[in-house]
């Protein structure tokens, strides 16, 4: 039964004799088998969806291109259309874009299944990395910060999966809470793991429901199951979790005392190249 409870599902019993113990180790194996016979259709069926999550998404990338394109030059011919036609360009840009965003998403995903996420790492400035992935997204003015120096907080990181780790954060905070977005980098020492930074990302409002805080990071969550559509494509988090995990780091969702949402990430700051490149599943 401990086997059992372990994961060893191919655990079975020697059966001798006929009293009641043989036939409760009989009852066992067969217990145990139907288990194991269960728990590996649901592993080839939860294979089967990704393979085909990673499939429609590859063959959505052609089309949804050509698309693209088309909504950029209407969105340049809008502002001489009527203002119906204008507005239904516009929806269909907007949409798009949406799409778009959804399935590099799931492409992102079907990578980490994979085992397939690599990292580049490179030694950068980590507050400068923060402050940049701000400004490029406009945030520069919305969102409050505390950040070191320049220059006196360095890490070896994957500069394009830090700047999609704190983009996901502030992103997530924006839309679910209320301003204003505090965002604060530093750096600490851990006696057992070394030097580390720390991203924490808080919101000014309302907070994680305790129902909801186990499930934050779960792909397309939602907490309201009345909203069947939303803004993002519900697995910003999840692939924060997957960049983070890919670093060696760490990722957790709470409260802040104050009151707000708060996201704190825990990177470790490896200054001598130390990583595999590859996350095995």
């Amino acid at each position: 039964t401990r086997s059992i409870a372990e994961g060893r599902l191919d655990t079975r019993l020697a059966v001798q004799g006929t009293d009641e113990l043989a036939d409760l180790s009989r009852t066992f194996n067969e217990t145990a088998e139907a288990l194991e016979g269960s728990v590996a259709e649901l592993r080839r069926m939860e294979a089967g969806a990704r393979r085909f999550a990673a499939d429609v998404s590859h063959e959505l990338r052609t089309p949804l291109a050509a698309m693209t394109a088309v909504t950029d030059v209407l969105d340049e011919d809008a502002a001489g259309l009527d203002d119906d036609t204008a507005t239904a360009v516009r929806l269909i840009s907007e949409e798009t874009t949406k799409l778009a965003g959804l399935v590099n998403d799931l492409m992102e995903i079907s990578r980490f299944d994979a085992g397939a996420a690599a990292l580049h790492l490179d030694d950068i400035d980590l507050a400068e990395s923060v402050r940049r992935t701000l400004a490029t997204r406009g945030w520069t003015h919305t969102v409050e910060t505390a950040l070191p120096e320049p220059g006196t907080l360095r890490g070896r990181v994957d500069p394009r999966r830090l700047d999609v780790v704190v983009a996901n954060l502030v992103a997530n905070a924006l839309r679910h809470g209320r301003p204003p977005v505090h965002l604060h980098l530093y750096g600490r020492h851990d006696p057992e793991a070394g030097g580390q930074a720390v991203v924490e990302v808080r919101d000014s409002g309302d907070g994680i429901p305790d129902s909801v805080l186990p499930h934050v990071f779960d792909r397309f969550y939602k907490s309201d199951t009345a909203r069947v559509r939303s803004e993002g494509s519900g697995l910003g988090l999840a692939i924060t979790t997957e960049n983070v995990r890919l670093h060696g780091g760490t990722v957790r969702a709470g409260n802040h005392p104050d009151g707000g949402a708060v996201f704190t990430v825990v990177l470790p700051l490896r200054q001598d190249g130390a990583a595999d490149g590859t996350r095995n599943p």
